[in-house]
């Protein structure tokens, strides 16, 4: 058994890590959305602005038994690592396969000069279905620290009906008043609102619950913007947005979800955020629910909408929660502190 760095030259041990990573899925966490080939292959080809991808494998007579990703941030939070664990093969667990990918990847932190890793592990959330933690022990007993729990929530396309939906979207567009206009589209940010969805962009860490995770400010540019969506294009994936406008034209609400071009069922809510000098009008429920007649709209072959959010956000977690989301499981973020090398 080795580990050994592998890139997208390497399409034998590619294809094998996507096999991996879906029996992983199908083991693991079988109720949430299954891995979608293209999304997965396109990581090893088009990494995001400012981040710098390592892959790496554990092998055994040329069986891929596990496989770990670990990020670099490339401009701002150059301390961070970002692990993302593959998977284990079902078949090959408590071999110390886990082990030894975490002992390549911190030591590999270490020598960029990364004093942080961050991961996350699967976990149980009252009301699911069960989950092993077994990552989660191995985290714990390396010296990783809890640092933010996440909460897997799932809701149809459809959650509350037409009369219920028309109820709430006339009180959330009353409650918006003539202050604001809504617009909406799918695909590339229109030129005219590059410069202000860049400044939205940029406010999103200090404006998302992050726990004990310390994370400078992404200053986002038009160029990074565009870089960005041309790896959602290679992805496969295409964003539907909905944004709230004040009188100067600026962007001062945003909602978006990303819908897979081919006939995946499922799909995922990413960010929804407002300003802090627009809150109070019920802006937020008033572009999920205009975004949520957009993919009916567009994408009649969607019926799930998954999200995530912090434990401790009280405010979306109430619109969630209105919108009939229901928890299947969590995330819990860990970070491990090094010593750079």
């Amino acid at each position: 058994m080795e580990i050994i760095e592998f890139n997208a030259e390497d399409t034998g041990l590619v294809e094998q890590a996507y096999a991996l990573l879906t029996a992983a899925h199908r083991t693991d966490t079988p109720e949430n959305p299954a891995p979608v080939e293209r999304f997965f292959k396109a990581l090893f080809t088009h990494p995001f602005p400012g981040r710098e991808n390592r892959w790496y494998a554990c092998v055994e007579d040329g069986e891929l038994l596990g496989h770990a990703r670990v990020t670099f941030f490339t401009d701002e939070n150059r301390e961070l690592a970002m692990l993302r664990f593959g998977a284990v093969h079902p078949a090959h667990r408590g071999k110390g396969v886990g082990t030894a990918l975490l002992d390549r990847a911190e030591r590999t932190s270490a020598e960029h000069g990364r004093t942080t890793v961050l991961t996350g592990a699967p976990v149980y959330w009252e009301g699911g279905p069960e989950r092993d933690g077994g990552f989660a022990r191995l985290l714990e007993a390396r010296g990783y620290a809890k640092a933010l729990t996440t909460v897997n929530r799932r809701s149809p396309v459809d959650p509350l009906g037409p009369e219920r939906e028309a109820e709430q979207y006339a009180k959330a567009l009353a409650a918006a008043g003539d202050a604001y206009e809504v617009r909406q589209w799918v695909g590339p940010v229109p030129d005219d609102l590059l410069d202000t969805m860049c400044r939205m962009e940029t406010t999103i860490i200090n404006e998302i619950p992050l726990g004990e995770i310390e994370m400078e400010i992404e200053h986002m540019t038009p160029e990074k913007l565009r870089a960005r969506e041309a790896v959602h294009a290679a992805e496969g994936q295409l964003i539907a947005h909905s944004v709230a406008l004040d009188s100067a034209g600026e962007i001062v609400a945003w909602t978006e979800v990303a819908v897979d071009e081919g006939d995946y069922r499922d799909a995922h809510q990413a960010i929804t955020i407002v300003d802090p000098a627009h809150r109070g009008h019920r802006l937020g429920l008033l572009l999920k629910l205009a975004n949520l007649r957009q993919i009916r709209e567009r994408f009649p072959h969607v019926e799930y909408i998954w999200t995530d959010n912090a434990d401790v956000n009280a405010p979306m977690i109430a619109i969630n929660e209105l919108l009939n989301y229901t928890t299947v499981d969590a995330n819990a973020e860990y970070q491990l502190k090094l010593e750079s090398e």
